[in-house]
């Protein structure tokens, strides 16, 4: 079996020639799913050349057709020779794999509405109705981290219903002093709240997810806590012909770029190829945080080298060129003399690709909690230290919801 691999727009082509039997059928099906990791998710299939199909080449294809639908993706077969088009019209699967050419991928892929390439990396954008413009609440008063801890006056609880988002540092509980020994980094996305807890440094996140009545409440230290419509849904993908990989620093100028604002709200679910960040290790209830030496390895966790695995994250993050006086202590530089200032958080997931096409902003959070649980959260920030750092995180691909921020007020 040969098989030659060439680009077309959005589309992978792959023209294989020869048997598609037992002894190439895993081959055909290992590079599909290479593709797919590498962020290809409309792949057609050119059979010309294949003049022999057994079931278990048939088996092979129905399997990677269906890892292609949970991403949104498509698996369609061109030009089938007489014996392929046989076969796979007598298993009642000719409809499946769209055997005259791939018109409904195509279509989907037309429902774009602005393309934009930057740097190294281009953004699919697509509008959304924005009933209610987005708006943020600054709770507590986060310098107070450093300078005297939290007490049981600094503690407030917060809903974070569907339409709201939200991030700081807080814990699932009932008041201050149930919760004084967790107080750790907690994110909020369209229903669903993920608390890292600092009484055990092994615990993993907590969650919870909106069901009926029961909606998110975080008894927060100090939050951004916001609500309303995001204006835009993004996709994003690195070039192949660049570094491969989209730095945070760079994700986000381009966010606040196509929202036309100096000052965004946004969540992203994305494909990582590397995370850059800390998380606290101690509740800073009742103390305060010490980055001196050697306390500070008691109280954070820094992420002290790129891992080379792929996840899959969920960012939530306030970003802009200008930050209103009153939002300044909330907010920090992406990097060493950055312009943009952004307080991200980011819940980490075993990888899974992002669907492809437009997608649903609650839905496509809330079904990640049905394939996996987070193993992580982190405040994410660059390593700009010379020859020690390791840079910032890097994106590959995804997701991301996003809009300007019309309102900032002081809760």
């Amino acid at each position: 079996m040969e098989i030659t691999q060439r680009h077309e727009g959005e589309r992978l082509e792959l023209l294989l020639a020869g048997r598609l039997d037992a002894s190439w059928a895993d081959h055909v099906g290992n590079t599909i799913q290479d593709a797919v990791r590498a962020g290809e998710h409309h792949i057609v299939l050119h059979m010309a050349g294949v003049h022999y199909i057994s079931s278990l080449g048939v088996g092979v294809l129905v399997r990677q057709l269906q890892l292609l639908q949970t991403v949104n993706g498509s698996l369609t077969i061109s030009q089938p020779s007489v014996a392929c088009r046989t076969v796979l019209t007598l298993c009642g699967l000719a409809d499946f794999f769209q055997l005259d050419g791939s018109k409904r991928a195509e279509a989907k892929l037309a429902a774009s509405t602005r393309t934009v390439t930057r740097g190294g990396a281009t953004y699919q954008v697509f509008p959304r109705a924005e009933a209610q413009p987005l708006s943020c609440t600054l709770v507590g008063l986060p310098e107070r981290l450093r300078s005297t801890g939290f007490t049981a006056a600094d503690c407030r609880p917060v809903n974070f219903a569907s339409g709201s988002f939200g991030l700081g540092l807080g814990a699932f509980g009932e008041g201050f002093a149930d919760c004084e020994s967790r107080f750790g980094e907690f994110l909020a996305a369209a229903g669903c709240a993920i608390a890292l807890p600092t009484n055990d440094r092994h615990s993993p996140p907590d969650y919870v997810v909106e069901q009926g009545d029961m909606v998110p409440r975080v008894e927060t230290l100090y939050a951004l806590a916001g609500a309303g419509d995001f204006s835009s849904m993004v996709r994003f993908d690195a070039l192949s012909e660049g570094p491969g990989t989209i730095g945070l620093s760079e994700f986000v100028e381009a966010l606040i770029e196509l929202s036309g604002s100096d000052l965004i709200a946004f969540v992203a679910l994305a494909e990582a190829a590397g995370l850059v960040g800390a998380s606290l290790q101690r509740s800073p209830a009742m103390r305060p945080l010490s980055l001196d030496l050697p306390d500070v390895r008691d109280w954070m966790l820094f992420t002290t080298q790129r891992t080379k695995e792929r996840s899959q994250v969920l960012l939530v993050g306030v970003a802009g060129r200008r930050i209103p006086e009153c939002a300044a202590s909330f907010m920090r530089p992406m990097k060493t003399d950055a312009k943009v200032m952004a307080h991200i958080h980011g819940a980490l997931f075993p990888y899974r690709p992002v669907q492809r096409g437009e997608l649903p902003y609650a839905k496509t959070v809330a079904e990640i909690f049905t394939h996996s649980t987070p193993s992580t959260v982190l405040h994410l920030m660059a390593d700009t230290r010379p020859f020690e750092g390791v840079g910032e995180s890097d994106l590959l691909r995804g997701a991301c919801w996003m809009g300007p921020l019309r309102a900032i007020t002081e809760g």
